[in-house]
């Protein structure tokens, strides 16, 4: 197992972190154009790392299925993902939200346009890897919270380059600052969260694609907060997992 996980980990930083130092390198506009292409087929590295881990191991170490079709999840998902900054934005009486979200959604092509964003960026590029091949092969072997951990330090660790790369979200947040550190911060209670909607609710790798889209939709659709909203949101996303862990806490590990 663990030379699968640090084989998954080697592909998908591979596919994602080196086309982006060469697009760091030259300077390449990431918003449109061949530098768009080239950034967006590199954000996909973790589901590509996954299809070639399943394409080379798939008669020994087939992908797991545990996905059970009702209507708890989605609705689970879609709740939990939008909470904390939908809360945070009501909570501080964000001033603008319709006028914003009007732009962003214009700016997008229309509300299709908009929501084929929001999958494909982030949500389909990345949780086949993710929650689809490497959690699950984690969770034969550690708890929650040490999977959690793991996880969530893999997803950051990815993401560092984009720090340095201009025209990206991150690279506005800039790395060593506070919004650089909540960034990183929110992603634990975050990855414990789509852990229990994807694998408690038995949601599998479609609840976590809802969980990250909506997260990512609502955070676009609301203005940028302030440092104190910044926090608040963070408490909110802790908070939701602090009460999806106390809704799980009798629930044996998973095993598939």
């Amino acid at each position: 197992m663990r030379r699968r996980v640090a084989g998954f980990l080697a592909v998908c930083l591979l596919l994602s972190w080196a086309p982006w130092v060469v697009l760091g390198v030259v300077g390449a506009n990431v918003d449109e154009g061949a530098g768009a292409l080239v950034f967006g087929l590199a954000a996909s590295g973790p589901s590509f790392a996954a299809l070639v881990m399943w394409l080379k191991y798939r008669r020994t170490d087939p992908m797991p299925r545990i996905v059970t079709w009702s209507w708890r999840w989605p609705v689970a998902a879609a709740l939990v993902g939008c909470a904390p900054p939908v809360l945070t934005a009501l909570l501080l009486g964000v001033d603008g939200i319709p006028q914003h979200a009007s732009s962003v959604i214009a700016s997008a092509g229309g509300p299709l346009g908009a929501l084929a964003y929001t999958l494909l960026a982030g949500p389909l590029a990345e949780e086949f890897g993710w929650r689809g091949y490497l959690q699950p092969r984690l969770r034969h072997h550690y708890g929650r919270i040490a999977v959690t951990a793991v996880l969530g330090t893999a997803w950051g660790l990815w993401h560092l380059p984009l720090f340095f790369l201009d025209g990206t979200g991150q690279h506005d947040k800039g790395l060593f600052t506070q919004q650089g550190l909540l960034f990183f911060l929110g992603l634990f209670p975050l990855t414990y969260t789509i852990l229990y909607v994807s694998e408690h609710l038995r949601g599998g790798v479609w609840a976590a694609v809802l969980t990250h889209a909506t997260w990512n939709l609502s955070q676009e659709l609301i203005p940028e907060l302030s440092p104190t909203g910044q926090w608040l949101e963070l408490s909110l996303t802790t908070l939701t997992a602090v009460t999806v862990a106390f809704s799980w806490r009798r629930s044996p590990r998973l095993r598939l």
